[in-house]
């Protein structure tokens, strides 16, 4: 019997270099088997994170919620997605655009706001990866050192994701996860854009409720308004040219006269008020101011409404003030002010009542001027629409107010043009102030 052959050293060495290289081939093989399966595994999650977020981000279209809170929702829904421990919106400083303001933040933030001269597109950092430049003051501000950001040029909003420690499959962060981020962002800017076009829709919709509203008190007090002194003239003119009339007292025809010329001065000023507050409202209002000394400005106010003082029956004083008093102001203008003023007040006092009128020097060169009653006054849910146009208040002693309800709104608005306050204030029963605060540099002593 032949004896066994001893296999040879070199015959070994062969052998075990092949099983080494087998060996080595399925373990290459199970590595990149690994990988593909870690990165099936990602893609999946990563489709799995884009799909869920766009469904329920979605969601918030139906919601009845403001704009202001859809950054805090959508970052709520990416953290419950495991993708990340912390998470910010960011937006550029329309004040200096090389720092952004972050809008909102989840799991805080070491500051506000953060410089950012040139921010990227996108970017992701790794620990096999050299983080760029970029991304350290984003590191900085959500203190994690694994972040995920996306940019929208366009909208100057940014998405910045964090974690804190990484894993195999749910490791962040890799290049292919651009396509979150970027989903997160514009979503984002999608839902801002919408709810603001629902914001704008509803304003515009307010507004044309409330110009309708506005419009149907116009005509409604507008034909009372006219009817009255037209039925006026036309009536008393009618006597007039009958022959009757002729044979009437001069004292009859006189009283004729005059009712026809109250008419036509009310309709005169109707017409002043309506042009008036149709200017004010559509044409940026040009003053022609000048140092007017405020004393006998108060009184030419107050004799131009002697007429319908004394027939109101009212005691209307001048309160004492500075001769040496001036106000920068345009003289027609706020002698239009002070006439509304004096003239609703005296309208709604009894007569009997009391009405004055002053002004005084406040602060560093301030005016106050006010317009002061003890008539019927006004309830407190009244205050507000007195200053609205077309408003006419009623009342007890007081059901059918004259008037196109525009002398308070004409007031407001050109003291606001003389870049002054004016403030109301009312006791039902007890009377009206109205008081007019011009600024500093408004007044002075001459």
């Amino acid at each position: 019997m032949n004896a066994p052959i001893t296999p040879s050293f070199e015959q070994l060495q062969r052998e075990l270099d092949f099983y080494r290289r087998e060996y080595d081939e399925m373990g290459a093989r199970l590595v990149r088997l690994q990988e593909e399966q870690s990165r099936a595994a990602r893609e999946a999650r990563r489709s799995k994170i884009v799909a869920r977020l766009v469904r329920d981000a979605y969601q918030i279209v139906h919601q009845d919620i403001f704009a202001s809170k859809i950054g805090g929702l959508i970052l709520a829904m990416v953290a419950d997605t495991a993708l990340c421990d912390k998470a910010a919106f960011l937006k550029r400083d329309p004040m200096n655009p090389e720092n952004f303001l972050v809008e909102h933040a989840l799991g805080g933030m070491s500051a506000d706001a953060l410089n950012m001269p040139a921010p990227p597109a996108f970017l992701f950092t790794a620990s096999g990866k050299p983080p760029e430049p970029a991304a350290s003051p984003l590191i900085g501000l959500i203190g994690v050192p694994f972040i995920l950001w996306a940019y929208d040029e366009e909208s100057g909003r940014g998405v910045l994701l964090g974690k804190k420690f990484e894993g195999n499959i749910h490791r962040p962060f890799e290049a292919r996860d651009n396509e979150i981020v970027e989903v997160v962002l514009a979503v984002y800017i999608d839902l801002l854009l919408r709810k603001g076009a629902e914001a704008a829709m509803r304003q515009a919709r307010q507004a044309a409720e409330e110009a309708s509203n506005t419009r149907a008190r116009f005509l409604a007090n507008l034909s009372h308004e006219l009817r009255s002194p037209l039925n006026t003239i036309i009536g008393f003119s009618g006597l007039l040219l009958e022959g009757r009339a002729r044979t009437a007292p001069p004292a009859h025809r006189d009283e004729f006269a005059r009712q026809i010329q109250a008419a036509g001065r009310s309709l005169l000023a109707l017409a002043n008020d309506i042009l008036d507050f149709s200017s004010l409202g559509h044409a940026r209002l040009q003053l022609r101011r000048d140092w007017v000394p405020v004393a006998p400005l108060l009184h030419a106010v107050a004799r131009a409404l002697a007429q319908d003082i004394a027939a109101r029956g009212v005691w209307v004083d001048v309160l004492p003030l500075q001769p040496e008093l001036q106000a920068s102001i345009d003289y027609d203008r706020f002698r239009q002010i002070l006439t509304n003023l004096l003239g609703n007040a005296v309208k709604f006092t009894p007569p009997g009542g009391r009405v004055e009128i002053g002004a005084c020097l406040v602060g560093h060169g301030g005016v106050r001027f006010s317009v002061r009653d003890n008539g019927i006054g006004m309830r407190p849910e009244d205050l507000d629409r007195a200053l609205e146009p077309f408003v006419q208040l009623k009342s007890e002693s007081n059901e059918h107010p004259r008037g196109a309800g525009l002398g308070l709104p004409i007031a407001k608005q050109l003291v606001e043009a003389h870049d002054g306050e004016l403030k109301l204030s009312s006791v039902y029963g007890q009377g009206t102030e109205v008081i007019i605060l011009l600024p500093e540099g408004s007044a002075r002593l001459a």
